[in-house]
Parts: structure tokens; sequence; C-alpha cells
């Protein structure tokens, strides 16, 4: 049995592939959520969990477990962005555990590697700021190519001159904390209706120190110092009456605006990234020192003495009932490629062959879904199922695991009925969008009602987007999600509804995950075992 180890193991999806094939075993995971990890760890008994990459110590698992043989996992990369700037951090924390991938083969010396990703990690979507610290390393070691990157930190016509001249001055005395500045974000995003807002305590308390701060510092510049009365007076008003007119709520919106901006510019002083801050345009703007990701990942394997194979796949095409298509990337220590090439997972069907929803899900409208026990069993009837390859692989195993849902209520049931297969919310009429602040923006991936006769669109969180059954009127349930990912029905998801739909649409289908596997035995010069293939011709397909 070969030796993996799993990072990022989310619930298992990855590493369940592999174990299909009946050669690896895994010896370690990786994962920071609970209830992934409870997942995972159900169903792979006694193996040892690491909970935070950051945290773990490589060389005691390499003195527990021995030679790694391989390491697999898909590192989060969210890439950056401009949009939603009052929310999001300008440095994306997650961005990190790709480098922390990277850190792991140095640490672990595997044989071999497996790296899944989103497809966009490739592209100029995702980068890496350049800091202090690793500027030598990044440009004299491996020699990246470095890249100018805008990122907008105020674009509003008001005041532009003045907040950028705030900004060679001693600002940081000007701040409000984050809980501070969350507060009043929270208050615009209100707008109206403060009552049950300012009804708790906990809701009262920053605003009240907002006020005492901001009445006991006296700022240098004449028209800052204005602004700050009038949010002090506005703040002090709502308390007393639980409302902001329209003007006050344009004067705390300039005034968040403002603080978002500090926010920025501390956030990358404090990140020592390489960067000037310019006013261009009528926008101040960080034009920042950056690297792409996919040059980073590259040459820090090349770095490591390792040669590799990357490209995209779609799962579609190894028998997963789901159009995904996924960056994966091989690696094998240059010294162990003797008369071999790497190569990446070639189709086993072709897009008319590919599984489709119907032959995926199509015998549990049989079973009637829990809507309150996520743990919920069924006893599989004696229920005839064409043999087919995915039902072989996946379907016919013990009972059904997590057959349930989210209760449907009046309004949404009223919506499904105006839903035909391969619709979604843009097809219902106006008088029942009213929900929802902005109907003409909602994604194309809500309310939509799965059509049987080909693959689903890529499984992400089918609660959140509330996808339907092709023929029934209710939500799709856990176990009809985890079918399209390929899970079998035996592989059980722990925690609450929300979470095990999140588990199932973060997870790496596992027909895809052994597809991959068999390319890894191929490398490791293993070749007795049943593939995908041989299975899918037994069935004549």
């Amino acid at each position: 049995m070969y030796k993996i180890i799993d990072l990022f193991a989310g619930a298992g999806g990855l590493s369940l592939g592999f174990e299909m094939t009946g050669k690896f075993e895994i010896k370690a995971f990786v994962e920071n959520n609970d209830n992934a990890a409870k997942t995972y760890q159900y169903n792979n008994k006694h193996v040892n969990r690491y909970k935070d990459i950051k945290d773990v110590d490589f060389k005691e698992i390499l003195e527990n477990v021995g030679e790694v043989d391989v390491v697999i996992g898909g590192p989060p990369c969210q890439g950056f962005s401009n949009a939603n700037r009052q929310k999001r951090k300008i440095i994306n924390g997650n961005n990190e555990l790709v480098k922390r991938y990277v850190g792991a083969i140095k640490e672990l010396q595997p044989k071999i590697f497996v790296m899944e990703n989103v497809k966009t990690i490739a592209s100029d979507k995702h980068s890496f700021y350049l800091t202090v610290e690793d500027e030598s390393y990044i440009k004299d070691e491996l020699k990246l190519k470095i890249n100018k990157k805008d990122n907008i930190l105020y674009d509003k016509n008001d005041l532009v001159n003045e907040i950028y001249d705030l900004l060679y001055h001693d600002f940081y005395n000007l701040m409000l904390s984050e809980k501070e500045y969350f507060c009043l974000r929270t208050l615009l995003k209100r707008k109206k209706n403060f009552d049950e807002y300012l009804s708790k305590q906990i809701n009262i308390k920053p605003l009240k120190t907002i006020i005492d701060k901001m009445k006991n510092i006296v700022y240098d510049f004449e028209w800052y110092e204005k602004l700050k009365k009038a949010i002090v007076h506005l703040l002090e008003n709502l308390l007393l009456t639980n409302k902001l007119n329209e003007d006050e709520l344009i004067k705390l919106g300039l005034f968040c605006d403002i603080q978002g901006v500090f926010k920025g510019v501390r956030e990358l002083n404090d990140g020592h990234v390489i960067n000037e801050i310019l006013l261009e345009d009528n926008q101040i703007i960080s034009r920042m020192d950056t690297y792409y990701v996919i040059d980073y990942i590259k040459q820090s394997f090349l770095y490591l003495g390792y040669s590799f194979k990357d490209g995209i796949v779609n799962a579609a095409a190894f028998g997963v009932p789901q159009s995904r298509e996924r960056f994966i990337l091989i690696g094998m220590k240059e010294e162990l490629i003797i008369d071999k090439d790497i190569e990446l997972p070639e189709s086993i069907f072709k897009k008319e062959e590919y599984v489709n929803v119907k032959q995926a899900i199509y015998d549990l409208k049989n079973y009637e879904p829990s809507v309150s026990d996520m743990s919920y069993e069924i006893k599989r009837k004696d229920f005839k199922i064409k043999s087919s390859y995915f039902n072989d692989l996946i379907i016919k195993r013990g009972k059904i695991l997590n057959h349930a849902c989210t209760n449907t209520g009046d309004l949404a049931k009223e919506r499904f009925k105006h839903i035909a297969q391969g619709s979604n919310f843009h097809s219902l009429p106006d008088d029942l969008k009213g929900t929802y602040e902005n109907p003409e923006r909602t994604q194309n991936t809500i309310y939509k009602r799965l059509v049987y006769n080909q693959p689903s669109d890529t499984v992400v969180n089918v609660r959140k987007s509330m996808w339907i059954h092709p023929e029934l009127d209710r939500a799709i349930s856990a176990r009809e999600a985890a079918r399209l990912q390929s899970f079998p029905d035996d592989y059980k998801f722990i925690g609450t509804k929300d979470s095990v739909y999140q588990q199932i649409g973060n997870a790496v289908p596992p027909l895809l995950g052994r597809a991959i596997a068999e390319k890894v035995l191929e490398l490791l010069g293993d070749l007795e075992f049943e593939k995908l293939k041989d299975i899918k011709d037994k069935f004549k397909l």
C-alpha cells in the first residue's frame, strides 16, 4: 500500500478516489474545518488529523509514518478583487495556503504529489503581492516576472484630494477599530428600521464607544473635524430616535468610505507590501508589485527538483454526472522519472456519453427525504436499478445516508411550480421575485431546476442556491448533491445542513480522484489494478 498525506482534505473526496483503487493508504490528513474533519474521520477511521497547516510539524509526520509516497490536496486560492472593498481584506490570507502547500512538499519530499484547484488559478486573476520579506527569493531565486497591479481604494468624487492628503500624515489616530467600523457599515446596510437593531445592548455599546472616542479627539484637518462632528451628531440622534434621514446616511457613507481607505493602506503597510499610493483619474490607487500564483507554483516545484504536468480536466469525462472543470497538477521527483512521461487523466467518456442527472438520482425520488435530520438513514428498497458504470460504482452500496433537504416554504413551493427543467429564478413572474432586492442581478444558479438528460452544472452549496429536483417540487437533498459529486451512498457527512451541503459542494468528486490516482499508479510502475475505463467497457457504454 502506498502512503498518502492529504492536505486541505475537506470531506475526503480526493482521498476516497485514491482509496477506490485499493492501492493507497491515508496516513494523515490536514483540515481546519471541524465539521469536514469529522466527516473525514468518520469515513476514514484511525487516520490522524492535523488541524491547521500553519502549525503542522511535518518532521513529526515523517517520524510517525516514514517515507511518504504521495501528497495530495487542493489549497484554497481566492485571488484578489476590487469588489466589496468594504467587506473584503485586500490581502486574502487564504492565498498564503498555496505557499503552505508548496512548503509541505519541500518538507515531506514525496515521490509524487497532486495539486487540485479552481481552473482560474492558471490565469492572471490569481496573484500574490510582493512583500519586502520575500522580494529577494521571488526575484533572485525563482526569477519570477513582477507585474504592476492597481487596487482602487477610493473612486468617489467627494473629497478625493483631501483624503489623499490625509494618507501622507499620521492618519492612524483617525481610524476606528475593526469592530467599530463593522458596526457603522451594518447601519449603512440596514438604511432604515433600526428599532430591532438598537434594541440590543451589544449593538448600542460600540456606537457609544465611537461617539466618546471621536468627541475626545480634535483633528488637525478642518474638513475632517467638521465631518467628525456631523457623524457624532447623527449617531447621538440615532440613539435617541432610531432614525437616520437620507442626508445623514450619505454623510455616514462618506465617513465609512474614508475609514475603508485608512483600513486598506494600513493593511498594506502592516503586510509590508511593496506598493505606491497614487492619485490618478480622480481615484486613490494602490499600485502593487505582484506575481502570478501559477508562476510561483511552477517555479517553486522546479526549484524543489520536481517535474510536472498540469492542465484542466472535466470531471464529467470520468463518469461524474456533473460538468466540473478543475486544474490538476501532477508532479514527480526528477530522479525518479525514467522512461516515463507524466500524464493527466485522459477522458473515458465522450460528451454524448456523459452520465446524466437521471442516471445519478432518479431512484431517490422513491424515498421521502427528511427535512429535520441530516443524519437520516434509509434502508434501500428492493428497487430495480439498471446496471451501469455509475450505478455499479456509486449507488449499490448499503444504506442511503444524508437523504435530507431544506423544508420548502409556501413561497418557495409556488416558485418551484413556475420553473421548468433548465430554468432558474429569472423565469419567474415578477410577482414571485419580490423578496429579492435586485432580482435582475440574481445569479443564474439560484432556483435552478436540474435537467434529467444531461450532467448538472458545477455543484456548489446547492442549499444556498436553492437547486430544485428535476421532477419534484422540492429542493435537492444532500444525498442527491453527493450523488452528483459521485460519493457512494454509504459515505456519511456530518454537521449541520448548511455545513453538509458546503462540504459536498467543496469536495473533489471521488471518481475524478480515482482517475488521477490511476495516473499516479502508472508513474509508480504499478499497473495491476482495475481501471475506470475497464469498468466502463464492461457495461459497453
